[in-house]
């Protein structure tokens, strides 16, 4: 006891003493029941209900008969309050089942009942199981090998610690109760094996020849037979007549050619031969898979080996396996086409039809034009081997698929494609645009549907910035910044205030050449005349080719030369000329239809 409290006790007592506080709780201060005098008799701490620290209090230590100044009284391992309130054992007693193992190693150390001698009902004591054989008192089979502790010790002489205890392989358990083999013997029959290896290749752990065929079991594991089956590959010939024939005994087919080696012997092929007859085809494949005779390598005589045939997965009898209206031989020799698909490419065409129209058999777009060739013949009409069918510069798969870029496009009609921009206040309308369109849909122009004309689209994009006076510089930077659908096939057309000219020309209203135009606001409601002559130019008229003198001059009378190309068409003409109008007309029709300028398409 420290010494501050050995001053409060001292004055404890002096207080007690005099008689002035008699009865008080005082006499009791750590209120265990037991008086100071008494507590400072026995030694414990009068100011701590629990002196020492055992969760007992003192006063119930004097129930249960322990040292309340000792935390284990019976030196067990266990506290005096663990053994009261939660083991239940006895506190004054160290092995309180009298099993031979303190309380404290029953719990702590090996998970048994202290209260019960036998934890497990075995039979055998807890410290006897511990002390003389080493198992475990919690535990029946202490080595979980299928036998009880007793059964091992009592019965077999085994060892119940060890799950294997002559070390073969199987559990102790097993021999007794599954192969009633000896637990105490690897190799119970003597044939040479252990036990475990015996279970493991499926024989018969007692009995030295499994299926008493002669053979020790030994022997027949050092030969690669089965020790439990006469014929051991199960082919129909038993193992000896297998030795006799130089065939496999643990293979069923010997040369590995799909004929078990008995159906080799009843066919007549060799059975250590897995090709016969030396077509590249195995025995079996040509029995079984092919129908083809094993003894000659060229069943139906056409000139491909069985081999080949089977190679190229063709039928080696028939010529033409895949109905495509090519033989084989041509498909495999010649073309290089699949011989068993009669499309090869997948494209919707068969292989001879592709022959036939000139289209790649091997190429599902021969043109590559974004169709297939199945599609161009059977749903579109257009033509597999032109990527261009009605040679308007847009690839048909383009025509057909990107009607976002070309709305209303047409792969079997001649589509022109124009972006318009206008400069504020331009005032070209879809309306203005009406009779240009009309005259190229009424051309005299030829397209691969049999219809003639040409569908003209205007597509309105965007109002740009104006400029006083636009030349022919100006609109090619105008394309550069706003023109978006360069690349894409079209022309442009920009309507500007002013379109400025040559010192010599006082009223240019318009400017155009390959692909591109500008077109002034004019005072007069002929735009879209205006528009139809640079479109003219656009395309080509006036230059190369489609140069004439009678474009851009007056030299010819419009009767001469009837074409809105002529200076000389009356206010609000838009046609273009035919050539019909005699020997000083130029055909604008003919020369758009044979050697219309394009613009680039390369980013389509």
């Amino acid at each position: 006891m420290d010494t501050k409290r050995i001053v409060v006790v001292v004055a404890l007592v002096g207080v007690l003493s005099t008689g002035a506080l008699a009865g008080a709780s005082i006499a009791d201060p750590d209120g265990d029941g037991i008086s100071v005098f008494s507590e400072l008799r026995d030694g414990t701490d009068p100011l701590d209900e629990d002196t020492d620290g055992d969760s007992l209090s003192d006063d119930l230590e004097g129930e249960h008969g322990t040292d309340p100044t000792e935390p284990d009284t019976d030196g067990d391992g266990l506290d005096d309050g663990r053994e009261v309130y939660l083991v239940n054992s006895d506190p004054t007693n160290p092995d309180t089942d009298d099993d031979g193992l303190s309380d404290g190693e029953e719990v702590d150390e090996y998970g048994s009942d202290p209260l019960e001698a036998d934890t497990v009902g075995n039979g055998i004591e807890d410290g006897e199981e511990v002390l003389a054989h080493g198992t475990d008192p919690s535990q029946k089979d202490s080595d979980s090998d299928g036998l009880s502790d007793v059964a091992e010790i009592n019965e077999h002489g085994t060892d119940p610690t060890e799950r294997d205890t002559d070390g073969d392989g199987l559990s102790d358990g097993a021999e007794v109760n599954d192969h009633e083999s000896d637990p105490l013997e690897a190799d119970t029959d003597s044939d040479g094996l252990d036990d475990g290896e015996e279970v493991d290749y499926g024989s018969d752990p007692v009995k030295a020849d499994t299926d008493g065929d002669g053979l020790s079991d030994l022997d027949e594991i050092e030969a690669g037979t089965d020790p439990g089956e006469r014929d051991t590959d199960g082919d129909g010939l038993e193992d000896n007549e297998e030795l006799t024939l130089d065939t496999d005994p643990t293979y069923s087919d010997t040369d590995g050619d799909g004929l078990d080696d008995r159906e080799e012997v009843e066919i007549g092929t060799d059975p250590t031969e897995s090709d016969t007859d030396g077509d590249t085809v195995p025995d079996g494949r040509e029995v079984h898979e092919h129908d083809t005779d094993p003894l000659d390598g060229d069943t139906d005589g056409d000139g491909l080996s069985d081999g080949d045939e089977v190679r190229h997965n063709t039928d080696p009898t028939e010529t033409d396996t895949d109905g495509d209206g090519l033989d084989d031989y041509e498909e495999v020799r010649e073309i290089e086409t699949d011989p068993t698909e009669e499309d090869s490419d997948g494209d919707g065409l068969k292989d001879g039809n592709e022959v036939d129209i000139g289209s790649d058999p091997l190429n599902a777009d021969s043109d590559d034009d974004g169709l297939e060739d199945g599609k161009e013949v059977h749903e579109y009409q257009t033509d597999p081997v032109n990527k261009d069918t009605d040679g308007d510069g847009l690839a048909d798969g383009a025509e057909v698929h990107r009607q976002d870029l070309f709305p209303d496009a047409d792969p079997l009609r001649t589509d022109i494609y124009v972006e318009v921009d206008q400069m504020q206040g331009g005032s070209l309308t879809v309306y203005d645009t009406r009779p240009i369109v009309q005259e190229f849909k009424d051309a005299p122009v030829e397209n691969p549907d049999g219809s003639t004309g040409i569908d003209l689209h205007f597509i309105f994009d965007e109002t740009v910035p104006e400029e006083p006076s636009t030349d022919t510089d100006s609109l090619y930077d105008y394309q550069e910044e706003y023109f978006d659908k360069s690349g894409y096939a079209y022309h442009y057309l920009l309507v500007a205030s002013d379109v400025e000219g040559s010192e010599e020309s006082s009223n240019v209203v318009g400017l155009g050449g390959y692909g591109s135009m500008v077109v002034e606001e004019p005072r007069y409601n002929e735009i879209g005349s205006v528009v139809m002559h640079e479109l003219g130019h656009s395309l080509g008229l006036g230059f190369g080719s489609g140069e004439f003198e009678g474009i851009d001059s007056t030299k010819y009378s419009y009767s001469q030369y009837p074409s809105v190309m002529n200076y000389n068409h009356p206010s609000g003409s838009y046609g273009y000329s035919d050539g019909s109008a005699g020997p000083n007309d130029f055909d604008d029709w003919g020369f758009i239809e044979e050697s219309m300028f394009i613009p680039s398409s390369w980013r389509i």
